[in-house]
């Protein structure tokens, strides 16, 4: 693909740029009568043409914008097609001046969150990713036009050093940028994606850590043993239970009563926690939203049964709370897993043992399945998986025992 040479502009073309920007500020401020806004229009559409002009036409002895059959205009280097002269007069000017890596940004997560075309939960992840590692970069004020591989690439460098972070880290950062880039490509503020042209195998990463995927059988079965000595609630019954099968944590929040058959539990939908994007790309305070579970829903819906011992958590929690619209609620309200996960870390750390998050409870009770001797085609339906590639990623985790036996009784 033909990589665009965007011009250098001049500091007066700054300053013209600047000041068409406070015509367009007093434009939008609102303060203005119509012929007042009537006559800053024209001024500004004027002084827009004029800048263009002076940029794109510079060595094209005279030459206008090509007029296509169809009556369209297009401009070459960069090229752009409009349905009148004016609006490409708009577009290339846009490109000039307009659209900095920043105000890209921001159009893209607003596209997103109007669309939702990804959920909530990953334009929270890219928002935070933006803020932490490109708002305050060199390119976020730079034109999105003027960004080169070379910026790129100097960015990328900074971020892995000599293997400052993991190629994991690496790539979540990147697909923030690539995601910004493919935008301004799908919407002609630039004509091509820089990152395309950026040889990333040659940056060094940090080898990633063996982190522990999950609880030991001893582990599993010192924090039952002490959650059991505690006065019941719904988040220590809620605990109880995720290590009593292999749900999600959303899954156990949105469980109703139903006891046709005392150990089936079917899952049928998620309650989650969602912040939602304001007006000012700020995020919202969390609400609780009822989905499908995560995933594929002609997998993640499913059946699954539980140990003698789950049964109990099942009842005593129905005993706290007869008449809830959701099996666990404390106080009358659902649960949250921000909650859920500071009361596991305060049972870990109050039984003498290492903490995991709540999701690392789904790791332990498949990896247990897995030693017990089930085939992992067996693990994916109850894991809610719609690949077996999935399932192998929670499997053969480390548990340290051969007693896996009360775990293996789920598949009874």
């Amino acid at each position: 693909m033909e990589i665009i040479s965007k011009p250098m502009l001049t500091i007066e073309q700054k300053k013209q740029a600047a000041s068409i920007k406070q015509l367009k500020d007093s434009i939008d401020s609102g303060t203005l009568n119509l012929s007042e806004a009537v006559q800053l229009i024209e001024m500004t559409k004027k002084q827009k043409e004029k800048l263009v002009s002076e940029i794109y036409f510079k060595n094209r002895r005279g030459k206008d914008f090509y007029t296509c059959k169809d009556g369209r205009f297009k401009s070459y280097n960069p090229q752009f097609i409009a349905n009148t002269r004016a609006e490409l007069i708009d577009k290339l000017y846009a490109y000039y001046f307009d659209n900095t890596l920043e105000d890209v940004y921001k159009q893209w997560v607003t596209h997103r969150s109007e669309t939702k075309i990804v959920s909530g939960k990953t334009i929270e992840e890219d928002i935070s990713i933006w803020k932490r590692f490109l708002a305050d970069s060199e390119i976020s004020k730079m034109q999105i036009a003027e960004i080169k591989p070379k910026h790129l690439m100097k960015l990328f460098q900074i971020w892995t050093g000599n293997g400052f972070i993991t190629r994991k880290d690496f790539n979540n950062r990147k697909s923030v940028l690539n995601g910004i880039f493919r935008y301004a490509v799908l919407n002609e503020i630039i004509t091509y994606n820089p990152i395309t042209s950026i040889p990333c195998n040659d940056l060094k990463y940090k080898l990633p850590s063996t982190k522990k995927k999950a609880y030991t059988i001893k582990e599993r079965a010192t924090l039952l043993s002490y959650l059991q000595t505690l006065e019941p609630d719904a988040y220590i019954l809620a605990i109880m239970l995720a290590f009593y099968g292999i749900f999600r944590i959303g899954e156990i929040k949105a469980l109703s009563w139903d006891n046709k058959d005392e150990n089936m539990v079917v899952i049928r939908q998620q309650l989650i926690e969602e912040r939602t994007v304001q007006a000012d790309l700020t995020l919202s305070q969390p609400h609780r939203v009822l989905k499908d579970p995560k995933g594929n829903p002609s997998y993640s819906i499913r059946t699954e049964y539980l140990p003698a011992e789950g049964v109990t958590v099942l009842k005593k929690m129905k005993a706290l709370n007869p008449n809830g619209k959701f099996l666990f609620m404390h106080k009358g309200r659902p649960l949250t897993t921000d909650t859920f996960n500071r009361r596991l870390r305060k049972y870990c750390n109050e039984a003498g043992i290492i903490y995991l998050s709540s999701h690392k409870i789904r790791f332990t009770g498949a990896s247990m399945l897995y030693n017990a001797g089930v085939k992992p085609i067996d693990i994916q339906p109850l894991l809610g998986h719609s690949t077996l590639a999935m399932t192998e990623h929670y499997i053969g985790q480390r548990v340290d025992d051969n007693d896996t036996s009360q775990m293996a009784r789920i598949l009874a």
